[in-house]
C-alpha cells in the first residue's frame, strides 16, 4: 500500500485529478489530502471539498483520506492558508462541518484525526473520532512519532478493525533505532485490534534546494529506502508507507527565485536524479532539462508502456517535441509527482 500525501494547491491537486482520473486511486494507492485553505486557487469558485466531490463522482471507485492540516507556525505563508489552517485548529466541529458534502462518497472518504500538542487535546481527538463515525465507517488516525507515548493509548481506546493508524515520522530516519519500540507496539496492537498500519515520511529534506543539485546526478539527500524496508521484520511490517512524492512537506512560503531543475524517478535504483539547468532561465526546462532527461539511462529503465500510460513521461515527451513550452517550474513539480505515484501504482498493481 502507498499513501503519497499531498496539500491542495494547485499542483498537487492537478495531479490528483489526472491520476484519479486514471484510475490510479482505485486500489492500493490512496492519496492522503492535507487541506491548507479553502479553494485551491483564490479565484476559484468552487471551494476544495465541491471539486473533490466532483473528482469522486467521475471517479467511481476512488478512495482518499482527508486531513486538516494543523500548526501554529504560519507566519511566513498566505492569509488564505493561514486563516484556513487557524479555523482547523481553534474549532472542534471545523472537520466535521467541512466533510459533510462528502458523506454522498462516505464508502471512499477516510477522514483523518490529526494531534498537535500545542493546542489539541486528547478529549478533541476523541470528540472527533465520534463526529467523523456519525458519517464515515472508517477513519485514520496520524499521530507525529514524538507524540507517540502521550498519545497512542488514547487511540488505541479509539480505533477499530477497518480503520487506518498513520505514522508520521516527518523528516526523521526510519532506520532509527529509538522507533524499533514504537514499531513493535504498533504491531502488537495491530494483531489485537485488526487496523492497517501506515508509516510516513518526508523524504525530501525541509532545507534542500535546486541550487545544492548536481545535473544528472542522484539526489543523496533524498532517502527513499522507506520504499524498500517498511514492511520488513526490522520494521514490524507496516502494512503501506507514504511520503510526499519529492515535494517539500512544509507549508507554501510566497516568492523564490528561478532555478531549473527537473527531478525523475529512478525505479531500479529508488533514486531521485536532477537534471539542472546551465543559467538560471526558464528556457532550460525545454531546451537542455527535457531533452536530457529523455536521452538518459534513468528514461530508457522505463517501458514505452510506461511511457505511453505515464501523465509525467508523457508532459516531458510533449515537452521535448513542442507541443507544450515547458517553461515553468511548477509544471515541472507536477512531472516529478505523476512520473513518481504512477511509477508506485505500476509496481504495485
Amino acid at each position: 500500500m502507498y499513501v503519497p500525501v499531498m496539500k491542495n494547491r494547485t499542483v498537487e491537486i492537478s495531479v490528483l485529478q489526472q491520476l484519479g482520473a486514471m484510475h490510479v486511486f482505485d486500489g492500493d494507492v490512496i492519496p492522503l489530502v492535507e487541506l491548507i485553505q479553502e479553494r485551491t486557487r483564490s479565484n476559484n469558485k468552487n471551494t476544495f471539498i465541491q471539486d473533490l466531490c466532483n473528482l469522486l463522482e467521475n471517479a467511481p471507485e476512488m478512495h482518499v483520506m482527508v486531513d486538516f492540516y494543523k500548526s501554529t507556525k504560519l507566519r511566513s505563508t498566505t492569509d488564505a492558508i493561514r486563516e484556513y489552517v487557524t479555523m482547523s485548529v481553534r474549532f472542534p466541529d471545523f472537520g466535521e462541518r467541512e466533510l459533510i458534502p462528502l458523506t454522498p462518497y462516505c464508502e471512499r472518504v477516510v477522514p483523518v484525526i490529526s494531534y498537535l500538542h500545542e493546542s489539541i487535546s486528547l478529549e478533541r481527538i476523541k470528540m472527533e473520532t465520534i463526529q467523523f463515525r456519525n458519517n464515515f465507517p472508517r477513519v485514520a488516525f496520524r499521530i507525529k512519532v514524538q507524540e507517540f507515548d502521550h498519545v497512542f493509548s488514547c487511540v488505541e481506546t479509539l480505533i477499530s478493525s477497518g480503520d487506518y493508524l498513520i505514522l508520521d515520522i516527518e523528516s526523521a530516519s526510519h532506520m532509527s533505532p529509538v522507533f524499533k519500540k514504537i514499531y513493535k507496539r504498533i504491531a502488537e496492537s495491530k494483531r489485537k485490534l485488526g487496523f492497517t498500519s501506515v508509516i510516513i515520511n518526508a523524504h525530501r529534506p525541509e532545507g534542500l534546494t535546486n541550487k545544492e543539485m548536481l545535473d544528472g546526478e542522484p539526489i543523496a539527500d533524498i532517502d527513499n529506502s522507506l520504499k524498500e524496508l517498511y514492511s520488513t521484520v526490522y520494521m514490524h511490517k507496516f502494512d503501506g508507507f507514504g511520503d510526499y512524492a519529492c515535494i517539500s512537506a512544509a507549508l507554501p512560503s510566497t516568492g523564490g527565485a528561478i532555478s531549473p531543475v527537473g527531478i525523475y524517478y529512478s525505479n531500479e535504483n529508488n533514486y531521485f536524479v536532477a537534471y539542472k539547468g546551465r543559467a538560471p532561465q526558464l528556457s532550460e526546462f525545454p531546451t537542455y532539462i527535457a531533452p536530457r532527461i529523455i536521452e538518459s539511462e534513468y528514461w530508457k529503465e522505463f517501458s514505452d508502456t510506461h511511457h505511453e500510460n505515464c501523465a509525467g513521461c508523457k508532459e516531458i515527451a510533449k515537452i521535448v517535441s513542442g507541443a507544450k513550452s515547458g517553461r515553468n517550474q511548477a509544471q515541472w513539480k507536477m512531472i516529478t509527482m505523476l512520473h513518481y505515484i504512477y511509477t508506485m501504482f505500476e509496481t504495485s498493481a
